[in-house]
């Protein structure tokens, strides 16, 4: 949503340029990176053997304790997605929030009477925002199935087309309308299929024939990914309601067992990540309308990001749902398996524009331009605020400074401004705190002596933003997404107050109106 009081405050402040990009290891060797948030800030995965972890770009990658087999999250990283042990010490599917450490994991469990399969009951692959959870699960006769679970609801399977056969969800869109996996066929390979709003249906070439697996999808299902298309069934294959389902390529390194697969897709459908080879050979690619399948090596020199030395990149598992960051694993200089993600650009420091809407809720100010001012009344808030902020806890929370040139409370026809501090005022915001998210303007006066303005939003979830960086918020915000919000002009100390009801906040900075992302050659 782009508003005009937003229009305004940016005006024609910047030319369009962005940073160049940059690959990062996580230092974790043994890992396998497979899942990242909407602006890549957060990824997760799994080490070979046991175990997982949770990378930032703030804070670098640490363990998951008592969890395992981490293969997806939602839009920010809240939860995350794999398995944990249950009182029988079977592994389950559960669910892991920032908080983890302090808290037993949260366990999704498994289907009615399932015993399970070598000590495997069910297994979580993804999340979307809506709370649901998608993965496999055993039944009580030990068939393999897809299932989905909301807190709300609890578990249960996912219809299959052939139900003799075994089944799994891979993914599911960040909508929570449109999940993705497979169905086997009766002679045993698998068969891409999907599930929208529990309907399940099968995936199709131009030819009509079936195709391998369907393993990524975009923000809303329009557009999903995967493997087993082709004359041969071994490339790499993207479908869209507008152009159905299209292989998209396979590189082939020689081996009679190379095969494509595209594992990640930008939400806009226009960035593919994905491998292509067999074993050792198997090399990372991506793929984009205009390069058509190219190595991922290949593709980052073009865009002069360097790759260390020593590095073999085997897959991109993940692309962050805004197309800028991908993430994935391969060799390291060590020879250590180990992950690595990568920003294709970064959006520079820049101002970013806050705008609230709001109504009167109740109103006895005694002073000032809004005494008398009546309930209902309409209240618009918007000001810039500068990415030169200050670490108050790393990676938990900043505070940005507000530009009071150009804050503006208004209620009607009445206004009135902030006024400039020894320090502040301030914008905070806070993430993963430890699992909370918020925005922050603490009581700070106005221009008409004896008062001042609160603004405090509290999202129990941590389901606001990947990270406390101002800039690529780039969102919308409703009161639903809010357990407490406190917004109000106080006078003399909260003996009178205006309290106003929030309608909506956006965050947004200039590069979502005028920095493009990145093209492809």
């Amino acid at each position: 949503m782009r508003v005009s009081v937003i229009a305004v405050l940016i005006g024609l402040s910047l030319s369009g340029t962005t940073l160049a990009g940059s690959f990062t290891s996580i230092g974790q060797p043994g890992s396998q990176l497979v899942s990242l948030s909407e602006h890549g800030r957060v990824a997760t995965g799994s080490f070979f053997g046991e175990g997982a972890f949770r990378w930032t770009r703030d804070l670098g990658a640490s363990p998951i304790e008592h969890y395992n087999g981490m293969q997806g999250m939602n839009s920010w990283g809240q939860p995350l997605v794999g398995q944990a042990r249950d009182a029988a010490q079977s592994w389950v599917a559960a669910i892991a929030y920032s908080n983890a450490e302090f808290f037993d994991p949260i366990l999704v469990g498994g289907l009615p009477g399932a015993t399970g399969l070598d000590g495997t009951i069910s297994a979580g692959y993804d999340a979307a925002d809506d709370g649901s959870v998608v993965g496999l699960a055993y039944t009580a006769d030990n068939n393999a199935v897809a299932f989905r679970w909301h807190a709300a609801t609890g578990i249960s399977e996912l219809p299959r087309l052939n139900p003799a056969n075994y089944a799994r969800a891979n993914a599911i869109s960040r909508d929570g309308h449109v999940v993705i996996g497979w169905n086997d066929r009766d002679d045993g390979y698998r068969r891409a299929v999907k599930w929208v709003d529990g309907q399940v249906s099968e995936f199709l070439d131009a030819k009509g024939m079936q195709v391998g697996e369907a393993l990524g999808i975009n923000r809303d299902g329009s557009v999903i990914v995967g493997t087993g298309a082709g004359a041969e069934g071994n490339e790499a294959w993207r479908w869209t309601s507008a152009t159905g389902l299209q292989p998209i390529g396979l590189i082939s390194t020689g081996s009679f067992f190379d095969r494509g697969y595209a594992f990640g897709v930008s939400d806009d459908g226009n960035l593919v990540g994905g491998a292509s080879g067999a074993g050792p050979q198997r090399q990372a690619v991506v793929w984009t309308p205009q390069s058509g399948m190219v190595l991922l090596s290949d593709f980052l020199a073009q865009r002069g990001i360097a790759v260390p030395a020593g590095w073999s990149l085997n897959s991109i598992t993940a692309v962050s749902g805004d197309g800028r960051v991908l993430g994935g694993w391969g060799i390291d200089p060590s020879s250590a398996v180990n992950s690595f993600v990568v920003e294709l650009d970064r959006v520079p420091a820049q101002d970013a524009i806050v705008e609230a809407h709001g109504t009167i809720a109740f109103n006895d100010l005694t002073t000032g331009p809004f005494a008398g001012v009546a309930a209902e009344t309409p209240v618009t808030m918007s000001f810039r605020t500068r990415p030169d902020g200050i670490e108050i806890d790393p990676g938990k929370f900043w505070r940005y400074p507000i530009d009071v040139a150009s804050f503006r409370l208004q209620a009607g026809t009445a206004s009135d401004v902030l006024v400039t501090l020894p320090a502040g005022p301030y914008n905070g915001i806070a993430n993963d705190y430890p699992r909370s998210d918020g925005i922050h303007i603490v009581e700070s006066p106005l221009a008409t002596a004896g008062t001042s303005m609160e603004f405090e939003l509290f999202n129990p979830g941590g389901d606001l933003f990947d990270s406390t960086d101002l800039n690529n918020i780039n969102r919308t915000f409703t009161p639903a997404m809010f357990e407490k919000a406190s917004w109000a002009v106080s006078e003399n100390g909260g003996e009178h107050a205006m309290v106003i009801q929030l309608d909506s906040v956006t965050i947004e900075d200039e590069c979502s109106i005028f920095c493009g992302r990145f093209e492809a050659p």
